[in-house]
């Protein structure tokens, strides 16, 4: 495993990379659940690299405050594929999880 910060590609935000395969991004909070590291990052519509929001929304799905619902709420309705990665996420690393039952 690997550890610190990261840009593998370009369109790939620099963030904090706590731990990955040479391909994969691992979740260090439970680290059965992994996401291609091409599949981390995404862009916004102003050519900016950031960190896909169903991967943020698990890091805040820990302990949940008002914010990171406000955060959950905006970026609801995620796609198909963001709303079926993130529910699967939390039933592995926070079973019973609220934001579950709304995706």
């Amino acid at each position: 495993m690997e550890s610190g910060w990261i840009r593998r590609y370009p369109a790939m935000p620099g963030f904090l990379l706590e731990q990955s395969t040479t391909s994969r991004w691992v979740f260090r909070r439970y680290p059965v659940v992994t996401r291609p590291l091409a599949q981390v990052a995404t862009t916004t519509s102003d050519g900016v690299a950031v960190l896909r929001p169903e991967i943020a929304l698990l890091f805040k799905a820990k302990a949940t405050r008002f914010k990171d619902q406000g955060d959950f709420d905006r970026v609801s309705p995620l796609d198909e594929a963001a709303r079926l990665w993130l529910a699967s996420a939390l039933e592995q690393a926070h079973p019973g999880h609220t934001w579950r039952d709304r995706l």
